[in-house]
């Protein structure tokens, strides 16, 4: 819905410049606001805050700073640095307020690969981010009551999440020059545990899939 918006915003715009109505080049170097704004309707839309959607509205911020040059210098690489560290230290806050057992650890893979097991009896909650790498998320031995989530980051990698046959999946997000796929057998049974996958892909991918163990 936000991508529609913005692109009938955009072509009104370019329609009234050419009728001379106004002026739109000014408006139309706001552009990064769109990517912005595409992280925050993702927050509101999964109705928590994780690490994918924060990425791509850092992105807009730093686009935009870089068109109304707002900085004297490069701002990739800072703030490339500040969100992968902070990444990596959400997921070490994570681990250590944690039962080790029970929640698993939250993996973030920059240049490499791993592969995490989740034996949680009440999953509800788990996270894994690759940037430049593989991660897999095992989660074949954990345990539903009833409904659990996975936030997915995949930033010039790839990351799977493996599901045992039994739950239904229900996988979406934001694909920006990536994308993600749904592999499991599809399951009916409303009283069967349910996965919800928010998959933030950039420049990557995210497959979940079931897998015997």
């Amino acid at each position: 819905m936000w991508i529609g918006l913005v692109l009938v915003a955009l072509g009104l715009a370019g329609v009234l410049d050419a009728l001379d109505v106004l002026d739109a080049g000014d408006l139309l170097a706001w552009w990064p606001l769109a990517v912005v704004g595409l992280g925050v309707v993702t927050i509101i839309a999964q109705r928590h805050v994780s690490l994918g959607p924060v990425v791509v509205a850092a992105i807009g911020l730093v686009l935009l700073a870089d068109t109304r040059d707002w900085a004297s210098g490069g701002l990739w690489w800072p703030v490339v640095l500040v969100l992968v560290g902070g990444a990596i230290l959400a997921g070490l806050l994570r681990h250590h307020t944690t039962d080790h057992q029970d929640a698993g650890e939250t993996p973030v893979v920059l240049f490499g690969g791993t592969k995490v097991r989740n034996r949680s009896e009440h999953l509800t909650h788990a996270e894994v981010s690759a940037v430049f790498g593989g991660a897999t998320l095992d989660l074949r031995g954990a345990h539903i009551d009833r409904e659990a989530t996975v936030d997915a980051l995949a930033l010039f990698g790839g990351v799977q999440v493996l599901v045992p046959e039994g739950w239904r999946v229900a996988l979406g997000g934001l694909p920006v020059f990536g994308g993600y796929d749904d592999n499991t057998t599809q399951h009916t049974d409303p009283d069967a545990p349910l996965l919800r996958v928010n998959a933030t892909a950039l420049f990557g991918g995210v497959d979940v899939r079931n897998e015997p163990k």
